[in-house]
C-alpha cells in the first residue's frame, strides 16, 4: 500500500506557476484596441464577475490570435484562458470550460517548447481535461449475458468470504523462502488455502523492499537468482492461477530508476513465463510522482500479461492539498485534478481513465490491484457516509464503464500504524454497501462460479429486447451536489433515480412492437447533460384470433371476448390486430362505446370546433367532456395514447354518469412520483376499483403508451365493477 503523503512533494511548485506569468518586455507591440480589454479584465476579475470575466477573455483571445504566436501573448492568454475555463465549468458549461481549456494547453504547450517548463502546469490541464470530458458523455449501459464476469476478492487477513479471489502479500527477501510464506499465510488463512487447493485465483504481491531502487537493485543482484527461481518455481506448482504482481506502485516511489526497474521486473517475468499458471502484472499507483509516468516503467508487452492498479480515495487528503470540494472565483489551480481530491473527488473513476486506455491500446486485460475508502483518519474523524459513497460508484461502476477490468482487490486489512482506516471490520456499513454493490451489479463471480453476466453501453445492444432490461446510467460531474438521472422512453418520463448506478428496469412488454427511443437526463448541481438516444427493438406479442376476429394476445383473448359481448368493441377496431397502440380517436370511440354501456343511452354529437377530424365519436366523447381538444382547433387525432391518459378519460366517463372521483395523495405504486398530478386523483380511484393494474414489480408506468387490448380491457373492467 502507497503511502499517501507522497503525492505533496510537487505540488506547492506548481501552485505557485499556475497563478499566471506576468507580463514580460520584449519586442512585441500590443494593438491600440487590447489596452481596454486589459483595464476590463482588472474589473473583472477583482469584481469577481463571472460572466465579465468570460466576455473579456474570449475578446481578448479573438484580438490577440490574430497576431502571430509568441511568448508575450502565451503569457497573456494562458493565465486567462484558464480563468475562463474555470467560470464556464462554475456556470455548468462543460463544452465551454473544455474549449478554454484546451486552448490554454495550447498556449502552456508553446511556452514549454520555447521559454522554460511549463510541465506541471500540463499536468494539471490533461488532469482536469478527464474530469471534464468525463462529464461532457453520461452514458447508459444494459446488463447483459456476457459468459466472463469480474473476480473479486480481499486480502487473506480479511473478514470477508464466499469471494472468487484472494490476496496475499510477500515482501521480496526478507529472509524466508516463498514456499514458506505461503504455506504459512494459508495455514492462517482458510479462504487463501481454499482458492489455493481448490484451483481459484490469487493475486500474490511481491513487494520489493525497500520500495526504492535500492530495493529494485536487489532483485537485480546474482545473489537473488537462486531465490527467485525458487519461488517462481514454488507458485508454478500450486494448484491455482496466480497473478503475480511485481513491484507495485514503483511511478509513486520517492526514488526509482525506471530502467533498473524494467530490468527487475524483466528478470522475474522471464522465471515466471516457464509456468502456464502465472501471470505477471504490472500495477502502478493512479497517481505518478509528478516528475514521471506510469508508462515510464512498462516492462514490454512480452513481460506483462495483466495491467494492475493501487487506487485509494481519503476525503482528508483534500484537505492536505489544499482543496474544499467547493466552487469560488478565486481557486488559482487544479491541483485537485491531478490528484483526485476536492472538487475533484465526487468520482473515483476518472483517475483510471488514462492506465485504461493504456491496457486497452496494449491489449491487456486489467485488474485493480488494490483499492480503498477511508471511513475514518486520526486528522478529520469520521468519513463514512464519504466512503460509501465512494466504494458505492466504484464497485457499480468499475466493470460497467471499463470493460478491460477483469478482476477487483479490495484493502481489507486493518494494519497498526495507518492514518485512514479501510477494514470492513471497523464499519459495518461500509460492509454492507460492498456487498450490496456487488451483488446489485450482477457481473462480479463468487466463489465457484465460472460465469456471470457483463454490461455493455446500450448503442452495442443490436438485438431485439424480449422482456426486462435492467439499465444503469454513467454521470460524472465535479463538484459535492448530488446527481439525479431522469430516463426517457420515446419522449416521456419513465423513470427518476438519485442513487449511482441510477438503476431503471425497463419492461419492454409494454411498449409495444418495433423501435423505441431511450435517453436519459442527468443533472447535478449547475451541471445538466443529457445522454445520447439509443434505439431499442421491442417485438411484437405472438396474437390469436377473438370470437369477433380480432387478432389480441394470448392472455387477453377472453377478456376482450367478453367486452365483445358486451359491445363495447367500437366497430373500427373489429376485426383489426388489437395490440398495436391505441390512438385518441380510437380511445375516444373506446370512451363511449363504454358510456353507452353503461347509461343505456346513445351519445349525441355537438358542434364540431375541430379542423382536424369529423370523426363521429370524437365529437361524441369532446360533447360528452371526457375528451379534450390538444388546441382550441385541433383534436391531434392520430396521436397516442398513455396509460395515466386513459385512466383519466375513463374516470370522466364515470364522473358523467354521476359518480364521484375522490382526491387522493398518492397511489401504491412504486413509481408512483412519476405520475402526473393532473392524472393522480384517475390513476388512484381506478387502481383502487381494480380496473387498472401494474406492468410488473409494481409500477404503473404512466407515461407507457396503452395498446388497443389493454384499452377495451380497462374498459370492460369498469364496465364490469361500476356499472
Amino acid at each position: 500500500m502507497r503511502k499517501k503523503l507522497r503525492r505533496t512533494l510537487a505540488a506547492l511548485l506548481s501552485a505557485a506557476l499556475l497563478s499566471g506569468m506576468c507580463l514580460t518586455a520584449s519586442a512585441f507591440t500590443y494593438p491600440s484596441a487590447y489596452w481596454k480589454l486589459h483595464s476590463a479584465w482588472d474589473e473583472a476579475v477583482n469584481s469577481k464577475n463571472v460572466e465579465q470575466t468570460l466576455s473579456v477573455a474570449q475578446q481578448t483571445y479573438d484580438l490577440l490570435t490574430k497576431e502571430a504566436i509568441c511568448a508575450d501573448i502565451c503569457y497573456n492568454l494562458e493565465p486567462k484562458c484558464s480563468k475562463a475555463s474555470l467560470c464556464a465549468e462554475m456556470k455548468g458549461d462543460i463544452d465551454g470550460a473544455i474549449t478554454w481549456l484546451k486552448r490554454q494547453r495550447t498556449f502552456a504547450q508553446w511556452l514549454h517548447e520555447n521559454e522554460h517548463s511549463y510541465i506541471d502546469i500540463l499536468l494539471n490541464i490533461d488532469a482536469r481535461m478527464e474530469y471534464l470530458e468525463a462529464a461532457a458523455s453520461p452514458a447508459i449501459y444494459s446488463r447483459t449475458a456476457s459468459g466472463q464476469g469480474t473476480l473479486y476478492g480481499t486480502p487473506a487477513a480479511g473478514t470477508m468470504t464466499g469471494e472468487s479471489a484472494v490476496l496475499t502479500y510477500i515482501t521480496f527477501q526478507d529472509g524466508y523462502s516463498v514456499e514458506y510464506w505461503l504455506d504459512y499465510n494459508m495455514k492462517a488463512s482458510d479462504k487463501l488455502r481454499q482458492a489455493i487447493e481448490g484451483g481459484g485465483t490469487i493475486e500474490l504481491a511481491w513487494n520489493f523492499s525497500p520500495e526504492s531502487t535500492t530495493g529494485v537493485e536487489k532483485v537485480l543482484s546474482s545473489s537473488a537468482d537462486s531465490y527467485i527461481a525458487e519461488g517462481v518455481k514454488t507458485m508454478g506448482g500450486l494448484g491455482c492461477t496466480v497473478l503475480l504482481r511485481i513491484g507495485a506502485e514503483m511511478n509513486n516511489w520517492s526514488d526509482c530508476d525506471s530502467a533498473k526497474y524494467i530490468q527487475a521486473f524483466q528478470k522475474i517475468a522471464r522465471e515466471a513465463k516457464r509456468y502456464p499458471n502465472i501471470k505477471t502484472v504490472f500495477s502502478p499507483d493512479n497517481i505518478s510522482n509528478r516528475n514521471v509516468t506510469f508508462a515510464d516503467f512498462y516492462p514490454g508487452d512480452s513481460y506483462v500479461d495483466w495491467i494492475g492498479v493501487s487506487t485509494y480515495h481519503n476525503s482528508n487528503f483534500r484537505s492536505q492539498n489544499g482543496g474544499t470540494g467547493s466552487y469560488s472565483y478565486d481557486m488559482a489551480n487544479f491541483n485537485d485534478a491531478y490528484y483526485g481530491t476536492g472538487i475533484y473527488d465526487s468520482d473515483p473513476l476518472v483517475i483510471l481513465r488514462p492506465l485504461v486506455r493504456f491496457a486497452k491500446e496494449h491489449n491487456k486485460p486489467m485488474m485493480i490491484s488494490e483499492c480503498g475508502f477511508s471511513y475514518r483518519n486520526s486528522a478529520n474523524g469520521d468519513q463514512s457516509a464519504f466512503a460509501q459513497d465512494q466504494l458505492n460508484k466504484f464497485y457499480s461502476y468499475v466493470n460497467m464503464i471499463y470493460p478491460q477490468v477483469k478482476a477487483v482487490f479490495y484493502f481489507d486489512n486493518d494494519l497498526a500504524g495507518l492514518e485512514n482506516a479501510y477494514h470492513f471490520a471497523g464499519n459495518s456499513t461500509l460492509a454492507s454497501t460492498y456487498r450490496s454493490a456487488i451483488s446489485k451489479n450482477g457481473a462480479y463471480l463468487a466463489a465457484g462460479q465460472t460465469s456471470a453476466d457483463g454490461w455493455q453501453e446500450l448503442s452495442q445492444l443490436d438485438r431485439t429486447v424480449n422482456g426486462k432490461l435492467q439499465l444503469a446510467t454513467y454521470a460524472s460531474f465535479p463538484g459535492s451536489a448530488s446527481t439525479t438521472v431522469k430516463y426517457y422512453v420515446d419522449g416521456k418520463l419513465a423513470s427518476t433515480s438519485s442513487t449511482a448506478p441510477f438503476y431503471f428496469e425497463l419492461d419492454t412488454t409494454t411498449l409495444g412492437g418495433g423501435r423505441h427511443m431511450v435517453h436519459a437526463v442527468a443533472t447535478s448541481g449547475q451541471f445538466s447533460r443529457t445522454t445520447v438516444t439509443y434505439n431499442i427493438t421491442a417485438p411484437a406479442a405472438p396474437t390469436i384470433t377473438t370470437n369477433g376476429g380480432a387478432e389480441v394476445s394470448s392472455w387477453a383473448k377472453d377478456l376482450v371476448n367478453q367486452a365483445e359481448a358486451n359491445r363495447l368493441v367500437p366497430e373500427t377496431l373489429e376485426g383489426t390486430n388489437l395490440t398495436g397502440n391505441i390512438n385518441r380517436a380510437g380511445f375516444a370511440s373506446v370512451a363511449v362505446r363504454l358510456y353507452e354501456a353503461m347509461s343505456g343511452e346513445t351519445a349525441q354529437m355537438g358542434d364540431n370546433p375541430f379542423s382536424d377530424t369529423v370523426n363521429p365519436d370524437v365529437l361524441k366523447a369532446y360533447h360528452l367532456g371526457i375528451v379534450s381538444g390538444m388546441t382550441p382547433t385541433t383534436f391531434q387525432p392520430g396521436a397516442l395514447v398513455t396509460r395515466e391518459q386513459a385512466s383519466l378519460m375513463l374516470s370522466k366517463v364515470y364522473a358523467n354518469l354521476g359518480g364521484e372521483i375522490p382526491q387522493a395523495d398518492g397511489t401504491a405504486f412504486a413509481d408512483n412520483s412519476s405520475i402526473s398530478d393532473w392524472a393522480m386523483d384517475a390513476v388512484a380511484f381506478m387502481s383502487s376499483k381494480g380496473i387498472v393494474n401494474g406492468v410488473g414489480d409494481n409500477k404503473f408506468s404512466p407515461k407507457g403508451n396503452a395498446t388497443c387490448e389493454q384499452a377495451l380491457i380497462i374498459s370492460l373492467a369498469m364496465f364490469q365493477k361500476l356499472k
